[in-house]
């Protein structure tokens, strides 16, 4: 038997940490429902946090603590200063290297 199901909750019917307490027991060969514990619910150890908060938390802890729009613009100009200065080593290593070849 096919069986589809769709649930809504509001803010106020979700419980953190929270689980069903169980209803179903296997009796003489044969399932048991208890509707009369239903709707019960039993706590469990669950971290504060879901696993998205702790994610922004870690990644806002790599931040430096001041943070600015300079201070990253400052950052990005000065990696960009250091990969034109690669660059043009780069460059200058290969010019040499020819240079070389025609004096030989």
């Amino acid at each position: 038997m096919t069986c589809q199901a769709r649930s809504s909750y509001i803010t106020s019917e979700i419980l953190w940490g929270y689980r069903f307490t169980p209803v179903l027991t296997l009796e003489d060969g044969f399932y048991e429902v208890d509707y009369n514990s239903f709707h019960e619910t039993y706590e469990t150890n669950t971290p504060v946090y879901s696993a998205k908060e702790l994610a922004e938390m870690a990644s806002r802890a790599e931040l430096p603590l001041t943070w600015s729009v300079s201070s990253k613009l400052d950052q990005h100009a000065e990696l960009e200063t250091e990969e034109e200065e690669k660059s043009q080593e780069e460059q200058n290593e290969r010019n040499g290297d020819v240079a070389n070849l025609e004096n030989e």
